[in-house]
């Protein structure tokens, strides 16, 4: 075998063989993967829906939690979560998973709402892709928290139920506080989450799972 030939056939060995590797420890993790991945959507459910979950709870104790509590159900397609109050029949609140594209990617946030989904009780942004110290900060309790009782009832100027501005005292309660130095996912955070909520609200009017009246 001469040089080059050597060189080809050394080249498509490594590759055979990371390949491979790469290939096995995918099989093997997978399904800790996903159990993560399943985990890691059960609790992001929890903590919008506002339900504690206990310091250094199992993945098996998580699962539980939420099975307890949180019922899922699919309406034109999209899933909503569903928790009751304490009778275990009355719907205390809904959650739906909403996304869009941010500055770097798509960015996808976990919104809960009450029965009658006048108001808006939490909200978790779980996975997107940006810039550290400026768009990634919507992870940040202080800004996620501002959103909790906001009002769904009469949608501002534009259709919008919130606007994200700069932070400034006096402002009306549908004028939530922007993230100082990531205009660009702001603007994207807030058009896209009220377009959800807009879509999600009109198809838990039309569903059989909450009474309340169409407007």
């Amino acid at each position: 075998m001469n040089k080059i030939g050597y060189s080809v056939f050394f080249m498509f060995a490594i590759t055979l063989l990371c390949t491979t590797l790469v290939s096995v420890i995918h099989v093997v993790t997978r399904e800790r993967i996903d159990l993560n991945q399943h985990a890691k959507l059960e609790i992001v459910v929890l903590r919008a829906l506002a339900v504690r979950i206990p310091e250094n709870s199992s993945l098996a104790e998580i699962d539980a939690l939420f099975r307890q509590r949180v019922a899922r159900r699919e309406i034109s397609g999209r899933t909503v979560y569903i928790i009751d109050q304490a009778d275990g029949k009355t719907p205390q609140g809904y959650a739906f998973s909403v996304s869009g594209p941010g500055f770097w990617g798509p960015v996808f946030a976990m919104v809960a709402v009450d029965a009658s989904l006048s108001t808006v009780t939490g909200i978790e942004f779980y996975l997107h892709r940006e810039t550290p110290g400026l768009g990634a900060r919507i992870n940040e309790k202080e800004f996620q928290r501002q959103f909790a009782g906001l009002s769904l009832n009469m949608p501002v100027a534009g259709g919008k139920y919130f606007t994200l501005t700069p932070a400034a005292p006096g402002k009306p309660p549908s004028d939530l506080d922007a993230i100082t130095g990531a205009t660009m996912t702001s603007e994207a955070v807030e058009k896209f989450v009220n377009r959800e909520i807009a879509t999600f609200r009109a198809l838990l009017l039309e569903s059989s799972l909450t009474t309340v009246p169409k407007q």
